[in-house]
């Protein structure tokens, strides 16, 4: 990676360079990365906690897990959520780094508008911290899109927008070009 951000350095010094932590690129992945000594290196993680919640229903039957709420014994909430991005924020802090969400997303069909809660924690605390952020994924999909209701079994877009939709539209109108 340090070999690869120096060539593009070496031919583009403005665009950042993101780089992901392996495996997977989750919060505790990071305690494995060192900071790449090259200038205008983003660092990139997924978050997809509780993944019980978030893929409920990909690999089998949905369990209808709801946000916030006990998963595995345990209350997932805000603070919950903030407590398993506080690695991330650890290791920003230590090493004076940008931070990019590079993805997160909840499966359309959790129960009783679960989906659009826990999107809205996850966005309101990367915001808090000051990252960069982007939902996964857009016209990927019909388990992740914002596009689709929540019945699992109609893989047809919704002709209103989604809660979710609405939701990522509000962030995103947010966004201002810099000059």
């Amino acid at each position: 990676a340090t070999r690869a951000a120096r060539a593009v350095r070496a031919v583009d010094a403005r665009h950042a360079i993101i780089v992901e932590p392996t495996p997977w690129g989750g919060p505790e992945a990071l305690e494995n990365l060192e900071p790449i000594p090259v200038s205008g290196v983003v660092y990139s993680v997924h978050f997809y906690v509780p993944h019980e919640f978030t893929h409920q229903g990909i690999y089998g039957p949905a369990p209808g897990l709801a946000y916030p709420g006990r998963i595995n014994g345990k209350l997932w909430d805000a603070a919950a959520l903030r407590h398993a991005l506080q690695p991330v924020r650890d290791w920003q802090r230590d090493h004076g780094v940008q931070i990019y969400l590079g993805e997160f997303s909840a499966i359309r069909w959790a129960p009783d508008e679960s989906a659009v809660r826990y999107l809205k924690d996850c966005i309101e605390l990367f915001e808090e911290f000051g990252w960069d952020w982007s939902y996964h994924a857009f016209r990927e999909w019909n388990g992740w899109s914002v596009e689709h209701g929540p019945n699992q079994a109609d893989s047809t877009t919704s002709p209103t927008p989604t809660s979710r939709e609405q939701l990522l539209r509000q962030w995103y109108g947010k966004n201002v070009k810099a000059r």
